[in-house]
């Protein structure tokens, strides 16, 4: 992973894999445009979706779209590179976030962006996005931070030692639920697959209201290749991006054995996720995801995610939706 984002002149176009030193998905920004530094930062940045790219494979077979965390991650990435960094910065808050049209392979994407200066050494980045075509894909308001900065309000409280969720229960099940998938039930539910498929287990269900589900992190995934040795532990944090998508992942696991839904289903908005602590190789994540309202082709969902008894994420809302194919897949259009 070498290469920089940034060049004399307030631009660059290399392609390497990923941001060097510090763990990362991909490489979610090919080229940053400075348009301003004072009185606060404003620029561009360009990402064409790539189906080479890592995670990329499994973001759907089939079917390559670019997930929408990862116009979180460019985020993140673009704004340690502005600043120069000498620790990356992370996803604090994502305030709000809207997805309005897939970002397929092959689509070079253009995200405007604002920067703007808070207390507490934090930075609040609105964002929009749209594809060559003019258009729109995204429009996101997030706040990044260093590996000490915490988000503002409640600090989630620690989960009773040996609790299982939030609800009790044994493996598998609610004490007023059913047995949940199995890993072979899950692959035939997500339409995502290796690397990109980040849930591991189903340890609670109640069809229709609420779900737990496990991902282990691994010091082997996609992440974390190419890094250097010697770095110190805080360039290993799992990053956000893959924990949001994670959690996505499961609400869509408690989604489709809750109802069925025909289409492509993907993320259509994120509001109020706050990030709480470190996750590093080792952890075990527990998802507790609850369904807030169920529509025909949209699930509305809360939750929290957990590191043994270290609560490192909420979720105030997250909106999945069921599009037909020929919305999300400009090539099923033109074949039709």
């Amino acid at each position: 992973m070498t290469g920089s984002l940034l060049a004399p002149g307030g631009s660059v176009a290399t392609r390497p894999t990923g941001p060097s030193g510090y763990a990362s998905p991909l490489r979610a920004v090919d080229r940053l445009e400075v348009l301003a530094r004072e009185p606060h930062p404003r620029f561009v940045l360009y990402k064409t979706v790539d189906p080479e790219d890592p995670y990329m494979v499994g973001h759907f077979p089939g079917l390559t779209l670019l997930p929408a965390v990862f116009v979180l991650e460019g985020l993140r990435q673009a704004m340690t590179a502005l600043l120069g960094a000498e620790e990356p910065l992370n996803l604090v808050e994502v305030r709000s976030a809207r997805w309005l049209a897939p970002m397929q392979g092959g689509d070079e994407v253009r995200l405007d962006v604002a920067a703007e200066p808070l207390a507490g050494g934090l930075w609040q980045l609105k964002a929009d996005g749209v594809r060559q075509d003019g258009t729109a894909v995204a429009s996101v308001k997030v706040v990044l931070g260093d590996r000490t900065a915490a988000p503002g309000g409640d600090w989630p409280a620690p989960r009773a030692h040996g609790a299982h969720g939030a609800h009790g229960g044994g493996a598998g099940r609610f004490a007023d639920g059913v047995e949940g998938p199995d890993y072979t039930r899950i692959l035939e539910l997500l339409p995502v697959r290796h690397p990109m498929l980040l849930v591991d287990r189903v340890e609670a269900l109640e069809p229709g209201r609420r779900i737990v589900v496990a991902k282990a992190v691994s010091g082997s995934e996609p992440c974390y290749q190419g890094l250097d040795d010697g770095l110190p532990l805080s360039r290993y944090m799992f990053p956000r991006a893959l924990m949001l998508e994670s959690f996505g992942q499961s609400s869509v696991l408690l989604w489709l054995c809750s109802d069925t839904s025909e289409g492509v289903l993907v993320a259509a908005a994120f509001r109020d996720c706050r990030f709480h602590g470190e996750v590093r190789p080792g952890a075990v994540l527990r998802h507790e995801v609850w369904i807030e309202r169920l529509m025909a082709d949209n699930v509305f969902v809360s939750g929290r995610t957990w590191d043994g008894d270290r609560c490192v994420m909420t979720v105030g809302s997250l909106i999945g939706s069921a599009r037909p194919r020929t919305q999300v897949d400009r090539t099923a259009v033109a074949d039709a």
